[in-house]
């Protein structure tokens, strides 16, 4: 599968207009949250195509420098902290609201951890195999992967909202497929397939249906 700065700003186009569109169907105040979420993706693919128009013209400035630690932020800061803030204003279940919560902690553990990590640890880019491979030591600790899964995806897969939890095993699945097929590139791919699937938010304001995948007792 081939990857490129046209595929992420044609996605980033994309979901700047499903950004726009679906905060227009936001009824309280406390679902804006959700609604940006797809328009963060936007932003995040927009940065990751001039990233690949600097790597591929081999900019020598240190533009690449800072377009895949900006990348590293969306990743390792950006999604483990909204996620959870974003599911948790949405729902109205007080034990799916505890749980995601809890789950929230986990992203700000992440968050904190990333910040050090990047000071310590700058994110180089390269482009391997039509992908981009954000080097950073953090890809080979299993432990921050399985965290950074439950605090991106599990918010989602918990909410008592049925296209939300579909959005969140879609993303899941994304996640696994990314790690399992595309190991060396797995951040760039993973959250390629992330953006375009958040675009199914859209149809969580359209339905609005409360029919959670996960029973809660």
């Amino acid at each position: 599968m081939c990857f490129s700065a046209e595929a992420s700003f044609i996605v980033g186009g994309a979901l700047l207009v499903v950004g726009v569109t679906t905060a227009r169907k936001t009824i309280y105040q406390k679902e804006l949250p959700i609604a940006m979420i797809p328009f963060i993706f936007a932003i995040q693919q927009l940065v990751e195509g001039f990233l690949w128009v600097s790597l591929i013209n081999n900019d020598t400035s240190q533009i690449p420098f800072w377009l895949s630690n900006i990348y590293g932020v969306f990743i390792g800061i950006i999604w483990p902290l909204f996620v959870p803030f974003a599911v948790y204003c949405a729902e109205t279940n007080s034990k799916r609201r505890k749980i995601i919560a809890s789950i929230g902690i986990t992203g700000v553990g992440l968050a904190i951890y990333t910040v050090i990590g990047l000071i310590k640890q700058p994110i180089v880019a390269e482009i391997i195999n039509h992908s981009i491979n954000y080097k950073h030591d953090v890809a080979n600790y299993q432990l921050v992967i399985v965290l950074y899964l439950l605090a991106t995806c599990m918010p989602f897969i918990f909410s008592s909202y049925r296209h939300l939890s579909i959005a969140g095993i879609t993303i899941t699945i994304g996640f696994f497929l990314a790690y399992l097929i595309f190991l060396e590139t797995f951040a760039s791919v993973w959250c390629f397939f992330a953006a375009i699937a958040s675009a199914l938010i859209y149809f969580f304001f359209v339905h609005r249906i409360k029919e959670p995948l996960i029973t809660i007792q």
